[in-house]
């Protein structure tokens, strides 16, 4: 890859050297703005020799005296590698990237203002005495080294492309960082207001179609992997008072096109897998475990790998580049994995202003002053521009900033403003747990964002958590819609106590799986059925499927487990779908006979290869379009086909007989089921042939299911060919267990999200652990270090994890020693 970056940046350096220099050569300049990874510093900044030794991937070893000299060094290296990305994200958070890039990204700092997570994490770190000690120190002494290497280092070409400087990073930038993280776990703020504005144009029947109960299509929970027997039904769920959907018209595209955007600068979580086995199930005799979280898809990764020790402390572990302390780690006593759990933590409300008086806002009845804030934000090339952010008991009002909004005014609440979160504790003190007790304790603080949390230790246990404050709300109450904000009937009445929380530790069975299913399908008290954005759980009954084939795994079969891209649905879709055009296909066109050839004949594995598998994509896009678009018009379609809810949808629509819609327009005629089925096939056939020509050995997946690796400088060529990693043909989909998934609503098959990373821990015998990252562990894209992953990624290849101390020494690349002086 850095032979064609070489290659390829001669046609354009009178470009580049036109913005970064007026003379010289742009090649010498690029080369330069790499940060010296073989050295020796001088600095008052460490109190004893520390030394960072990246190894052939590029993975800094931090071995220190102590713990302010290995975070200092960690933050050093982490900016040496990531610097723009951490400014990114700083500037995400906190409203500030129209500053840097102008305009066209207002709306976005208009949002993430609006959610208040620069005064949320203001709140937090006022309230210090609160915060574990230990964990600010060691925050500091991260932001110390970050700094340090901002007035030493060379800045990212970024920073000269763009016109600007870093200012120094502080605690307020890493704390709001994490108020995204939490935010991007919320999914309320697309389905609630979706179901909401949907409700005028379905019956009462199609949306209970359209939203299905989770246990009407999916079997497997973490907590009864077998199914649920008897199937727990949901409490009954009718709002005391009905909002008009046609109130909040024009309110869901906009928040969707604005994170959509977002998500491209800062990727969103979006799922997950992880599973852990006793020892009794390993062939080693070890307890094993296996991560791979879903992010959307990023460049550079989301994740920054490094290994840190110092007396007393070990983990190598995977980083947000703004976080001193692992989301994810291991070391010889224990290691974890996350996933996300899922569960409702944010409501929207409909709120009533005062019609005289906009400073008063209905609450439980009566009129009630609200809270406002006013911030300026700077525009690159403009002049700056007011926010005045409304505050009602719920919380922020977010339809404010949306342009030509004219509905109801909605605010949000959501557990990270409601309760306190002392993540930065949590982060911190999983890491330093050196027994399973500890370990939960810090589990146990988390309030937002829902996590499932999973646990490996060298003693042999294993455990999962569902970690996060769950809100207890009235009977009536359902977690799908916006509620009335007037009348107080509507609000949470508290939230369940982290011991009531589902959890498991060392099952019966040996083996724990999390896959953004649901936790269990038994009622909590005093809850009742978990309410959530649970995910199909077609990944999580595939890998139960695979991991009771045989008793007893080993890290290396795993490999096939993780990597598996087949739909477990998909067989019995396809017979479905084969049933209806069996009756037909003696009137297909050549082109549909070879597209019914193909589908019959599909194994359900999504390899890039595959022919059977695109004609099966497109053809359940075109009957979900057939059923829904002619009722809720193409961009409620959109968006509905972008949430998880349409999986199970399909699944009802291909196993019922009678028309899946009825609608509430009387001019439309409900369409039998099999004229859909029928007509999705023939569309799907000719987009196909439109697009790919009527040979069907074009018709491969991985000629239309790519990946790309794209850098926000990256979005304007040329500087693509530059900053840009792929495309490459992918495999799978959504549902697969290895999620390369596109969005079902966008249509256009190009990932979107991915396996973050893909990793395979034994605890006891780290050195036999694997791991892989989707590009790179540099952000800088002139580095060696920058996509050497990519075409082991797509390849499904894993490395090995240097962790010893002698494959440290045998494996090092680079070497950079930090003196005090």
């Amino acid at each position: 890859m850095k032979q064609i970056r070489k290659l390829i940046l001669y046609p354009i350096t009178i470009l580049v050297a036109a913005i970064i220099l007026l003379g010289g050569g742009t090649w010498i300049y690029l080369t330069r703005q790499l940060p010296d990874i073989d050295a020796t510093l001088v600095t008052s900044q460490v109190k004893e020799k520390t030394r960072i030794i990246r190894d052939k991937w590029g993975v800094p070893h931090i071995q220190a005296a102590n713990g302010d000299d290995a975070y200092f060094a960690l933050g050093f290296t982490t900016a040496q590698d990531r610097l723009f990305q951490m400014e990114l994200q700083r500037r995400l958070a906190k409203g500030e990237l129209a500053q840097i890039f102008g305009p066209g990204l207002l709306s976005i700092d208009k949002m993430f203002s609006t959610l208040m997570l620069k005064q949320r994490a203001e709140d937090y770190l006022a309230q210090e005495k609160n915060i574990n000690h230990q964990a600010l120190q060691f925050l500091d002494a991260f932001l110390r080294g970050i700094n340090y290497f901002i007035t030493t280092g060379p800045l990212p070409v970024e920073y000269t492309l763009l016109g600007f400087k870093p200012k120094p990073f502080t605690r307020l930038d890493t704390i709001s960082m994490l108020g995204y993280v939490a935010y991007s776990f919320a999914d309320g703020i697309k389905r609630d207001s979706l179901y909401t504005i949907l409700e005028p144009y379905l019956t009462v029947n199609d949306l209970k179609m359209v939203f299905p109960d989770y246990a009407l299509e999916n079997k497997v929970s973490i907590m009864e992997p077998t199914g649920p027997s008897p199937i727990a039904q949901p409490r009954t769920q009718k709002a005391l008072k009905k909002l008009s959907g046609k109130a909040f018209a024009g309110l869901t595209t906009p928040l969707q096109n604005i994170l959509n955007q977002a998500a491209q600068i800062v990727p969103a979580f979006t799922g997950s897998n992880s599973w852990v086995l006793a020892p009794t199930r390993s062939k080693n005799g070890h307890a094993l475990l296996a991560n791979d979280p879903h992010i959307g898809i990023a460049n550079p990764g989301v994740w920054y790998e490094a290994h840190v020790q110092y007396p007393g402390y070990e983990n190598y572990g995977y980083h947000l580049p703004l976080m001193p302390f692992p989301m994810l780690a291991h070391n010889k006593i224990k290691a974890w994995a996350i996933t996300m759990f899922e569960n409702d933590d944010l409501d929207l409300y409909g709120e009533t202003f005062h019609p005289d008086n906009p400073t008063l806002v209905k609450f439980k009845g009566e009129w009630t002053q609200i809270k406002t804030i006013t911030k300026n934000i700077k525009v690159k090339g403009e002049s700056d521009k007011t926010l005045t952010i409304r505050i009602t008991p719920h919380g922020p009002v977010i339809s404010d900033f949306i342009k030509g909004y004219e509905g109801t005014p909605v605010s949000i609440s959501w557990v990270y403003h409601k309760m306190d979160n002392p993540i930065l504790d949590v982060v911190f003190e999983m890491g330093k747990a050196t027994n399973m007790t500890q370990f939960r304790q810090a589990v146990s603080k988390l309030a937002a964002p829902g996590l499932n949390i999973s646990y490996i230790d060298h003693k042999g246990n294993i455990a999962w958590w569902a970690a996060g404050r769950l809100p207890i709300r009235p009977s009536h109450v359902s977690g799908k819609k916006i509620h009335d904000g007037s009348s107080g009937k509507d609000e949470a009445l508290g939230y369940l106590p982290f011991e009531s929380n589902p959890h498991l530790v060392n099952p019966d069975n040996g083996i724990i799986i999390t896959a953004n299913n649901q936790a269990t399908f038994k009622p909590i008290d005093p809850i009742g059925i978990l309410s959530g954005y649970f995910r199909p759980s077609d990944r999580a009954a595939r890998i139960y499927e695979l991991l009771n084939q045989k008793e007893k795994w080993s890290l290396e079969e795993f490999k096939k487990i993780q990597t598996d891209s087949k739909i477990y649905a998909g067989t019995q879709m396809t017979t479905n779908i084969l049933a209806i055009l069996d009756s037909q296909k003696t009137t297909f066109t050549r082109d549909e006979q070879k597209a019914f050839i193909a589908l019959k004949s599909w194994d359900g594995f999504m390899k890039t290869q595959t022919i059977g598998g695109t004609v099966f994509q497109f053809t359940i896009y075109h009957i979900l379009k057939q059923t829904l678009e002619p009722h809720i018009g193409s961009e409620n379609l959109k968006t509905y086909l972008n949430l998880v809810d349409h999986w199970d949808f399909l699944k009802q629509i291909l196993k019922t007989a009678s028309p899946p819609i009825t609608g509430t327009n009387p001019s439309l005629t409900p369409q039998k089921r099999d004229t859909i089925i029928l007509n999705g096939f023939k569309n799907a056939v000719t987009e196909i042939t439109t697009n790919l020509g009527t040979n069907e050995k074009n018709w491969t997946w991985g000629s239309v299911h790519t990946i790309e690796y794209v850098h926000p400088i990256g979005k304007k060529k040329p500087f693509n060919l530059l900053f840009n990693v792929g495309p490459f043909p992918s495999p799978a989909e959504f549902t697969a267990i290895n999620k390369l998934k596109s969005k079902t609503g966008d249509h256009n098959y190009k990932v979107s999200s991915l396996p973050s990373t893909r990793r395979l821990i034994d605890c006891n015998d780290p050195k036999e652990s694997w791991s892989i990252i989707p590009t790179g562990n540099s952000g800088n894209f002139m580095s060696n270090f920058y996509d050497d992953q990519a075409k082991m990624f797509i390849k499904d290849k894993y490395r090995r994890i240097i962790f010893t101390k002698d494959e440290i020494q045998k494996e090092s690349s680079h070497i950079l020693s930090l003196l005090p002086e």
